[in-house]
């Protein structure tokens, strides 16, 4: 389904299990720290470091020579240009970030799911914000044996795709603070 042809799914049988599974996973996830590969459907490629600390916080950090800096301090997804030396911020509720660092998480109330697949291996749950179903989607992949998180995609509302793999995958290590903060010379005046 496009961003802009989203329709909610109903989950029956089996999908309802697998579907449990899958939030029972992701909220054990304290933090998580990985590389990760993001492809575009523009043909632009990118890797990094990914940072996530539940709640509210993660970090995408882009390798060089990108200049781009991805932030959430629990409240606001801050994109920084360090290059330009500016930043941008956004509440961290108006983006599909939000799901994957909410003190808990469930597939209900502001959040659909419009897609569930589980075949060869592989588990795909596609998420829209229910309030706004034509703001853009977000599908988690996962292998299902062990249950582990591989990729995710972002169809925006442009019907940009953006796919981002991860690798070197860990869970558990101890992220300070200092990986979620704006950098220095780049700290918004209005805090």
């Amino acid at each position: 389904l496009s961003a802009a042809g989203a329709q909610a799914f109903t989950p029956a049988g089996s999908d309802t299990v697998w579907i449990k599974r899958i939030e029972d996973y992701l909220n054990a996830i304290t933090t998580l720290r990985a590389r990760f590969l993001q492809a575009a459907s523009n043909g632009d490629i990118a890797k990094g470091m990914f940072f996530m600390r539940r709640p509210g916080r993660l970090r995408i950090q882009y390798d060089p020579p990108s200049p781009v800096l991805i932030l959430a301090d629990g409240h606001r997804l801050i994109y920084v240009d360090k290059e330009l030396e500016s930043l941008n911020m956004v509440p961290i509720e108006d983006t599909l970030a939000a799901f994957l660092v909410r003190p808990h998480i469930d597939f209900k109330g502001d959040v659909a799911i419009t897609g569930f697949s589980h075949a060869a291996g592989t588990l795909r749950v596609t998420l829209t914000h229910a309030r706004e179903a034509n703001g853009g989607q977000l599908t988690l992949v996962f292998d299902d044996n062990p249950l582990r998180l591989r990729l995710w995609v972002v169809n925006d509302a442009q019907g940009t795709e953006t796919r981002v793999a991860l690798s070197d995958t860990e869970f558990g290590a101890a992220l300070g603070d200092e990986l979620f903060e704006t950098p220095a010379n780049l700290k918004d005046p209005a805090r």
